[in-house]
């Protein structure tokens, strides 16, 4: 892993990494710092985080402890290591399924990526989100789903989601894609990363895209 560092983790260094992971407008972060951990919608201009935050208030940067910006080219993940320093890597999947790993700040400008293989190295999985219970959607385009024990996720999805009913869309999930690898070293296979590349129903394998801009009424 690469020890070379960068300061000044900020929103425009997240916008500017959108054009790495969608052909979209938008696309997914998920953020964990102090005073927030949950979902945001990152655009070229802006990133629009939940309605119950302050309008005005912007994540802790320099205590950001995990960001992944992602959409269906791959992520952009950024981590503090144990000595609280920001490290990141961009893990891109092209139109065929391939992949490549691009290790510390200098991303795609270096002359070549850290690691890279084929679509067979690739092993998907879904991860279930927390959100059964119930939808509120007083907030548009935002939704709050929730547990019985209190946990809310809000994601704004107003419209693209049903509660699990009969043929409730509930819970959502994750679609992660993992890399295999081979370590020449010890001579075994592993997964060697991971990369979040969408968020989809109980039921369909559709990525769902955010409601930004709000529709107009």
């Amino acid at each position: 892993m690469t020890n070379e560092t960068h300061k000044q983790v900020s929103e425009k260094l997240v916008r500017d990494h959108l054009c790495h992971v969608t052909e979209n407008e938008t696309a997914w972060v998920f953020l964990q710092e102090p005073g927030f951990i949950g979902f945001g919608v990152v655009k070229k201009a802006k990133i629009c985080w939940p309605p119950y935050l302050d309008l005005d208030r912007q994540p802790d940067w320099e205590r950001v402890s995990d960001l992944r910006l992602f959409g269906e080219k791959g992520e952009w993940h950024v981590w503090q290591d144990w000595e609280r320093k920001h490290q990141c890597r961009l893990l891109e999947f092209n139109e065929n399924g391939e992949w490549s790993i691009w290790l510390g700040w200098k991303g795609k400008n270096q002359c070549c990526p850290q690691k890279s293989g084929k679509q067979i190295d690739i092993l998907p999985e879904h991860h279930f989100l927390w959100g059964t219970k119930k939808i509120e959607s007083d907030k548009p385009p935002w939704v709050k789903l929730t547990e019985d024990r209190g946990t809310e996720i809000w994601l704004p999805l107003q419209g693209q989601v049903r509660e699990s009913k009969k043929d409730g869309d509930l819970p959502l999930r994750l679609e992660i894609k993992q890399v295999i690898d081979y370590d020449p070293e010890f001579h075994l296979a592993g997964i060697v990363d991971a990369a979040l590349v969408a968020l989809v129903t109980a039921k369909s394998d559709r990525p769902l895209l955010p409601n930004y801009p709000p529709p107009r009424l």
